[in-house]
């Protein structure tokens, strides 16, 4: 029986489940702090009218250009191997720090329903404190979804949809309680006290990186059904990026609704989790919608893990780096060996802790957006040297929506760059870029007398 590939709904729950983790319980909060209910989501609105048009490079390069990798295969067709190289490597870099941050993020959410999962402590590092339950889950959670990816992506597909699916019911039920519970009066104040633009940049600043998601599918590409249209890749692409910055936008609404100002910071670790249930007086809502996380929460592992053991896997197959972490597994065409590599670098990252892992979350961040600008930069190429090349999906607006795009991508790296900025990155940031550059370099000129080859789909 001939394997049944990915579909477009299957692409969709890959990139819409790796977008909407933790970030929406966390984050939402903090956002409305910072710029108000009304300048969140202007915040978000902006984040999204940012984002879309990268989405949109993503989606021309990933439905055009026939080659397996994703980014760094599209940067080394168009850019050469030194800017291709340095794609793969900086992306290797976010997924490294993602997975071991998300892993972490579970007992944050149980400890709400379970408060032993916050004893038994085991050591403390930055005054984050490791505890012998959340290490225990962790270790279930980074091999239990490894195993599942193991054994092919058939697996790793069908937790996927069903995860994604309950978490778009979690959503649902959150949003209704919230409208029917909340309060209007907690909408005040509609700006922050602190300025109007620098409230909604800060904001932005932290929501911009809540998008990452709908970069996996380009990764997996090659895992498409043979009988897909190229289409419904940027339809997964793109429509990823608009429904979750739809999802998000409802979410500080509902914040807004069911916080008042002193709740954002007198409610602990879940300010958002408390404050709904003080609102709506239901316990059995708040159980949904910790459930509802957890399943973002492991569809964000799940899709991250699946998309980087491609990614490296490609890159060093292309010859990067030791072909031996290129190998796939005859009867599953899966990556055994990067995937288990990446479930030991997840298992050392959840024992860093919080503390020291935040720097990274950043750094991280900053990875992503150096990927999207050489993505960006690819496709302008692209449009230069192959004209008239077939695109199944083009980008609306063509060169000036692309050139766009190059510009958010620099400056919000510069932004990041530059030390007093709202976004700037800090000194241990600075030291750990400094320190992958200079293993990136050493990698570089070990591998740079091997050929590359880049894989067709």
């Amino acid at each position: 029986m001939e394997k049944k590939g990915m579909t477009g709904k299957d692409y969709f729950a890959l990139a819409f489940g790796s977008m909407i983790g933790i970030g929406w319980v966390v984050s939402a909060p903090l956002w409305i702090s910072n710029a108000g209910s009304a300048g969140a989501v202007i915040g978000m609105i902006l984040t999204a009218l940012i984002v879309i048009p990268i989405g949109f490079v993503y989606s021309e390069l990933c439905t055009s250009v026939n080659v397996i990798g994703g980014e760094f295969a599209y940067t080394y067709r168009f850019l050469g191997r030194l800017p291709g190289f340095c794609t793969g490597w900086v992306l290797i870099l976010g997924y490294v720090t993602m997975l071991p941050w998300v892993v972490l993020s579970v007992s944050s959410m149980l400890a709400y329903l379970f408060p032993q999962v916050r004893e038994i402590p085991l050591y403390t590092v930055l005054d984050n404190t490791l505890y012998l339950p959340e290490v225990i889950i962790g270790l279930i959670m980074i091999w239990g979804l490894t195993y599942l990816n193991i054994r092919g992506v058939e697996s790793s597909k069908k937790f996927q949809n069903v995860a994604t699916a309950l978490l778009l019911l979690t959503f649902a039920i959150f949003f209704i309680g919230c409208f029917a519970a909340g309060n209007t009066e907690n909408l005040k104040p509609a700006f922050s006290e602190g300025g109007k633009i620098n409230g909604i940049m800060l904001a932005i600043a932290s929501m911009i990186f809540f998008m990452n998601g709908f970069d996996t599918i380009p990764k997996t590409a090659d895992e498409s059904d043979k009988n897909i249209n190229a289409r419904s890749l940027a339809k997964a692409l793109v429509g990823t990026i608009l429904l979750g910055s739809f999802i998000y936008l409802m979410v500080i609404v509902c914040a807004g609704l069911v916080m008042s100002p002193a709740d954002q910071v007198n409610l602990g670790d879940l300010p958002l989790v408390a404050a709904y249930e003080n609102a709506t007086g239901s316990k059995l809502l708040v159980v949904i919608m910790i459930i509802g996380t957890m399943m973002g929460v492991l569809t964000t592992f799940n899709g991250f893990l699946l998309a980087g053991a491609k990614l490296i896997s490609a890159f060093a197959g292309a010859g990067f780096l030791g072909k031996s972490l290129g190998e796939t597994d005859d009867k599953t065409g899966m990556p055994k060996k990067t995937l288990l590599l990446l479930a030991v670098i997840s298992t050392a990252g959840m024992f860093l802790g919080r503390g020291l892992l935040a720097p990274l979350i950043t750094l991280g961040g900053l990875a992503f957006l150096i990927a999207w600008l050489f993505v960006s930069l690819s496709d302008m190429r692209y449009r230069k040297v192959e004209p008239d090349a077939l695109r199944p999906f083009s980008v609306p607006g063509g060169k000036a929506v692309i050139g766009l795009a190059i510009f958010i991508c620099v400056a919000l790296i510069v932004l990041m760059l530059i030390p007093g900025t709202l976004i700037s990155i800090g000194t241990v940031e600075y030291v750990l870029l400094i320190g992958w550059a200079a293993v990136g370099a050493v990698l570089y000129a070990i591998y740079r007398k091997q050929d590359i080859y880049i894989k067709e789909k």
